[in-house]
């Protein structure tokens, strides 16, 4: 029989074997916890953003697009008719107001067609109540010419804002699309003028061309390596010798590029001023307004809006100058109506006002075709006080006294 010290040592070597064992276990569970934390620091979470970005990227494979937006096996240069534009009714859910990884960069001012189309489709899927895209046409060099709607396509009025028609100036996409990713971000939350972001938009529909010249962007950009077809990228060639042969500079030729594909200055190409404006002779970096009135795609998409929807006022982002342009020879209750958008845009941005008639400027844009031919208002708001392409350092400052551009737009219109 085991006495009570055989039972004690018993005890106690029982105790040492548990003390043991739960060392180890501990030991065990602390080198898991802490395999756990560093592969959570060297793996991070996903952004819904990047989440998005691969659903569409695997959509596109599944559907055969290219990361272009084209579908695959399309002939270069192929370029479509005109295209079935229906409105469409807005999904009823709200969008949640995002955190994280913002979608526009503005890390810096090199902002291309590629990023923006990317960043309407994210856009467009994360806010699906709220924002829609749709293609107005095809450019020259096949790129789809993009539209984002906010609001309701049945609203009784809708209001259009276009950006970079000159090719140069693309730094207005990066500004007009800021401002959507801003305004749809804060739609639950945000306020202009004691008015709620959703009652701004209360019986209004916003049309925004954040990029009206996708090749002449892509000109500016890259030169004509940026060009997808061999027939496109041979008449910039011949355009750049008939320049040269004028005797225009050459330093900088391809940077500073304002046309389209086709050689056309498109802030000359609509129909008013057409017999006075003499311009360029041949299709040229800028300056030719074309062969006839609205006869480029990139034209006839902005005007695609005005004939499908009640349109009651435009604004065109140009550069640079830090200046509003209004006044375009109206009269009456419509020079009232430009007077009052052109102080709204006064307000917003600080810059001066500058009358079109007192300057003598020629009346052959797309503000004057408004004013002049429509009896739309229009303004003209050139952002930036360089030359163009504008220098990034300038892109903080004029984000800043453009952000609240599209609120007091809709407030206008709400009175």
């Amino acid at each position: 029989m085991k006495d009570k010290k055989d039972y004690g040592r018993e005890k106690e070597t029982l105790h040492r074997m548990w003390i043991k064992a739960a060392g180890l276990i501990l030991g065990v569970a602390a080198c898991f916890g802490l395999g756990l934390l560093l592969f959570l620091a060297s793996h991070p979470a996903k952004s819904r953003e990047d989440a998005v970005r691969e659903e569409l990227a695997g959509e596109r494979e599944v559907s055969g697009e290219t990361p272009g937006g084209e579908p695959a096996g399309q002939p270069e240069g192929t370029v479509s008719g005109e295209t079935d534009r229906k409105p469409q009714e807005p999904e009823q859910e709200d969008a949640a107001v995002l955190t994280g990884e913002e979608i526009v960069q503005m890390e810096d001012s090199f902002y291309t067609y590629e990023q923006m189309s990317e960043d309407l489709e994210v856009l467009g899927s994360l806010f699906s109540g709220l924002v829609y895209v749709e293609s107005l046409g095809l450019t020259a060099d096949g790129r789809e010419i993009p539209e984002a709607v906010l609001g309701d396509p049945k609203a009784q009025t809708h209001l259009l804002i276009q950006a970079s028609i000159h090719g140069r100036e693309y730094m207005n996409t990066q500004i007009l699309m800021k401002q959507l990713e801003n305004f749809l971000r804060n739609y639950e939350t945000g306020v202009y003028r004691e008015k709620s972001y959703s009652e701004l938009l209360n019986g209004l529909c916003l049309h925004l061309i954040p990029m009206a010249n996708p090749d002449g962007v892509t000109i500016s950009q890259m030169g004509p390596e940026g060009i997808r077809t061999e027939a496109c990228r041979e008449f910039l060639q011949q355009c750049y010798e008939m320049d040269q042969a004028d005797g225009r500079e050459m330093s900088d030729y391809w940077r500073s590029w304002k046309a389209n594909a086709r050689g056309v200055d498109l802030n000359r190409n609509f129909d008013v001023g057409w017999e006075a404006y003499a311009g360029c002779g041949h299709p040229s970096s800028e300056m030719y307004k074309g062969e006839s009135p609205a006869s480029e795609a990139e034209v006839q998409a902005i005007l695609k809006i005005q004939e499908e929807f009640p349109l009651a006022g435009c604004m065109a982002y140009h550069s640079s100058g830090n200046v509003i342009y209004w006044d375009y020879q109206s009269e009456g209750e419509l020079y009232e109506q430009d007077l009052l958008l052109a102080q709204t845009v006064c307000e917003v941005t600080g810059y001066e006002l500058r009358s079109t008639v007192s300057d003598g400027t020629d009346l052959a844009g797309c503000s004057d075709y408004f004013v002049m031919e429509l009896g739309i208002p229009a303004v003209t708001i050139e952002n930036g006080s360089g030359s163009c392409p504008l220098s990034a350092e300038e892109l903080p400052e004029l984000m800043r006294r453009n952000a609240d551009l599209i609120p007091a737009y809709l407030n206008l219109y709400q009175k």
